[in-house]
């Protein structure tokens, strides 16, 4: 009788992770995973960095949030360099020529949708909205005239400290805007649990009243590596 009961409990026993191994594939409880990968906006390339993670709240359906990092979106910022290099032509008979930096971090959250393709690769869909905190920066280098203290320094010079002291360049704030995404991809798993990720990131950050420039639009690929449980 004993080695009855165990021949009939011991197939049960080794059914159980066998089962929950294949359902991380099909249809996980949740996920996490690091990608890396570029965005274009404005028709500049920047780098984007993401962690993402979600919990699955109905069959093939997740809750998801995401702490991402952009770069340089310094499209965001060349029309407010362009006027304040043209404004020193102008009123100072000072040449620079500018240049600059919009690294943006943001938070979002919103659902996730996996396809059932079986057991091979998992198609998903997404979409989200959440903040990004943009903090820009400027820098000017000196190309010719006279400067606000009277000296001429050599072509090249860094000038952005000067300038902002003699109140000719004025900071750039950081500031706060509402941000959506969606997009698309497929992961695929390589070994229990693992499984590697690749997709199409759309994202929407809002005007920049401090720049006083329109919402961006960024078109992206992002790549990486998960795990799922």
């Amino acid at each position: 009788m004993k080695h009855l009961l165990a021949a009939i409990a011991l197939p049960a026993v080794c059914t159980v992770p066998a089962f929950a191994q294949e359902r991380s594939l099909t249809d996980p409880r949740g996920y996490i995973t690091g990608l890396g990968g570029f965005s274009v906006a404005l028709g500049n390339s920047t780098g984007n960095t993401l962690l993402e993670g979600g919990v699955r709240i109905a069959p093939h359906v997740m809750v998801f949030g995401t702490l991402g990092h952009y770069s340089n979106l310094k499209a965001d910022l060349q029309s407010t360099i362009d006027e304040t290099t043209a404004s020193l032509t102008q009123n100072q008979g000072l040449d620079v020529t500018g240049s600059g930096s919009v690294p943006a971090t943001y938070g979002i959250g919103g659902l996730r949708v996996e396809i059932p393709a079986g057991r091979h690769f998992a198609p998903y869909v997404l979409g989200g909205f959440g903040i990004a905190r943009l903090d820009p920066s400027a820098q000017f280098t000196y190309a010719g005239g006279v400067m606000p203290d009277g000296t001429q320094p050599e072509v090249g010079t860094d000038v952005t400290s000067s300038l902002t002291s003699a109140s000719l360049v004025a900071d750039l704030p950081a500031s706060n805007e509402h941000m959506m995404t969606f997009g698309g991809g497929v992961q695929i798993p390589v070994a229990a649990h693992w499984a590697v990720d690749a997709g199409y990131r759309y994202g929407r950050i809002g005007s920049d009243a401090s720049l006083n420039t329109g919402a961006v639009n960024t078109n992206g690929m992002a790549f990486g590596f998960g795990y799922r449980f």
